[in-house]
């Protein structure tokens, strides 16, 4: 493959059909546009960016043979050979899949799993001599909320039909609901009404059989509701003059709440003529008039029964996880040897007031109500120990069990703002002492600290420099524990004096070259600081800037190659902070800039 086309940033991109990821691509596929160009000034200035070799190839091997450089990916576009997929290749060592092996993506909402594209891309990766970083295995985001609280609730949510009269009226058929049957009945045949019914008070239902789009049929059964759940059982014979085809239950003496649920209608031979009894899905079949001011609707069962000797809620979350990570381990057939085994576990709040920020809990009221409505806390219903602890032991046996070499296994905790300039890197201090909490056990081993690292440069020189000092800082602390380090999702945005995020349209050349210093400055830091048996790598999340529709920091300058993949300055200053990957580093030659 032609290696120069991989420098050049100045021509339009044209693809060959034909050029498939899994066959071994590099940006070096990229192919120029046939025009003559008049360069501008402006474009002359970044003509230097072509003199850069791929991103890898700065990388010190001899003093760091163990470091990856890494990029997150879209894993659908990579297995289809996208143009991610050669700068992947060509660029980087290992790949983060961005959506594609988080919970959320490979369990449906009845918590069946599907780990087909998380196959395809491992395999691919493989196939390109690239690793894979498995992110992440427990995170309270992108969860299927629905499915785990039914777990916790005793196993599959359990529907009712709830109906509310506002009022009792004069006679019986002033209130009434519907249910259409699935075949007429048989003339001069019995048939029995099975159902659950409870009341805000004691009421008897009457039944009554309708033929002929409305007709009553009599006699009719009876339904005694009351204020607990009740099912009752009531035989009525069709006679021979009528062809029935509906059911209604009239009520129009009754004001109040009233719910059904499983509600049949069999013959001698257990053969059910309702189709939709028990509402797990909606209410179809079941009508009442229009003019009728009731109300009626598909509701969770205000009353579950609950099985005694069903397991704790904090067993049945336990054993979900543990099938979660089971599967994922499975799928990627010990190819994937190092994972985000927690993701963003420490809030923002200390209400306990020890110190140390608090993990994050929808009960405890560390996070907003909003997260608190839409996430799923798993250390909510296994406590703040168990949660990692149970997280790091199903990673390793499943790891173990299918295939992989427990000696590569690398287990992190990785989380956001652990570079934090406002509150003296808070949470990385936090972080730390809860790592040595969970494994406090002796038995409970993480193997790295990763730091997200979603940084902006400020216009404002003073936040800068305080941006600047506490990723020093961070860099420190992380190193003072022993562990591997990792910065797992680097991206950059620009803000202005006043803190507002600067779209990329409206970047200045000027910004883009702070920018480019900062990642330098970043990288740099990270080999001087962090030593050499301790680097496990630097992931960049964007490979381009993102698009104005994107959901992550849409509009904003976070990558290293503009939306037409052309090289920007902050690829030359990531370049430039690779070169110090030949130093040993350590706190000796840590160095504040």
């Amino acid at each position: 493959m032609n290696s120069i086309m991989n420098k050049k940033i100045f021509y339009s991109i044209a693809l060959s059909a034909a050029a498939l990821c899994m066959t071994g691509c590099a940006d070096g596929d990229l192919a120029p546009d046939s025009n003559a160009y008049e360069y501008t000034d402006s474009i002359k200035a970044l003509q230097y960016l072509n003199d850069y070799a791929p991103l890898k190839s700065y990388v010190d091997r001899t003093v760091s043979p163990d470091f990856k450089l890494a990029i997150g990916v879209g894993a659908q576009n990579y297995v289809d050979g996208k143009i991610d997929c050669r700068l992947a290749n060509t660029n980087f060592d290992e790949m983060s899949a961005g959506n594609a092996m988080k919970y959320g993506s490979c369990v449906k909402s009845d918590g069946t799993m599907d780990f087909s594209l998380v196959k395809k891309f491992v395999e691919a990766a493989t196939v390109n001599n690239m690793t894979v970083f498995g992110h992440t295995l427990a995170w309270h985001s992108q969860q299927q909320n629905g499915y785990l609280k039914g777990l916790v609730a005793g196993g599959k949510k359990n529907y009712v039909l709830h109906i509310n009269t506002p009022e009792p009226k004069a006679n019986d058929w002033d209130w009434t609901v519907t249910v259409a049957l699935t075949d007429f009945l048989k003339r001069n045949t019995d048939y029995t009404l099975v159902m659950k019914v409870k009341a805000s008070s004691d009421f008897k239902i009457t039944c009554w059989p309708l033929f002929d789009g409305g007709a009553q049929y009599w006699p009719t059964p009876s339904v005694d509701a009351t204020t607990a759940w009740t099912q009752i059982k009531s035989t009525f014979k069709t006679n021979g003059d009528h062809d029935i085809n509906q059911l209604q239950f009239v009520f129009g003496k009754f004001g109040g709440d009233l719910w059904f649920d499983d509600v049949q209608l069999l013959d001698a031979d257990g053969n059910n003529f309702i189709d939709n009894g028990s509402f797990d899905d909606n209410t179809e079949g079941w009508s009442f008039p229009s003019w009728l001011k009731l109300t009626m609707a598909r509701e969770d069962d205000p009353d579950p029964v609950v099985d005694p000797d069903a397991p704790s809620p904090k067993e049945t979350i336990t054993n979900a996880l543990d099938t979660w990570i089971n599967g994922m381990m499975e799928a990627c057939d010990g190819k994937v040897t190092s994972w985000d085994v927690v993701n963003e576990a420490i809030s923002g709040t200390d209400k306990d007031g020890d110190g140390i920020l608090d993990l994050q809990s929808a009960t405890r009221g560390t996070v907003s109500k909003d997260d608190a409505k839409n996430n799923f806390y798993w250390q909510d219903y296994m406590g703040d120990l168990d949660y990692v602890r149970s997280a790091v032991a199903s990673a390793r046996k499943h790891f173990a069990e299918h295939n992989g070499d427990p000696a590569k296994l690398k287990l992190f905790i990785n989380d956001y703002n652990l570079e934090s300039f406002w509150d003296d890197n808070w949470k990385m201090k936090s972080l730390i002492e809860w790592i040595k909490r969970w494994e406090a056990d002796g038995v409970t081993k993480i193997d790295g600290i990763a730091s997200q690292m979603h940084v902006a440069y400020s216009e404002d020189p003073a936040t800068q420099k305080s941006r600047e000092d506490h990723i020093v800082k961070m860099y420190q602390l992380m190193a003072s524990t022993g562990k591997l380090c990792k910065v797992s999702e680097l991206d950059m945005g620009y803000v202005d004096k006043n803190g507002n995020a600067v779209p990329t349209k409206n970047m200045t050349d000027a910004q883009q070259k702070q920018m480019a210093d900062f990642y330098q400055f970043i990288v740099e830091k990270y080999f001087e600081i962090i030593p050499a048996a301790q680097r496990y790598g630097i992931t960049q999340w964007c490979i381009t800037d993102a698009p104005e529709n994107s959901g992550w920091r849409k509009g904003e300058p976070v990558g290293l190659w503009t939306l037409n993949y052309d090289r920007k300055r902050a690829y030359g200053g990531f370049a430039e902070g690779l070169k110090k990957s030949s130093v040993p580093g350590g706190p000796s030659s840590a160095i504040t800039k």
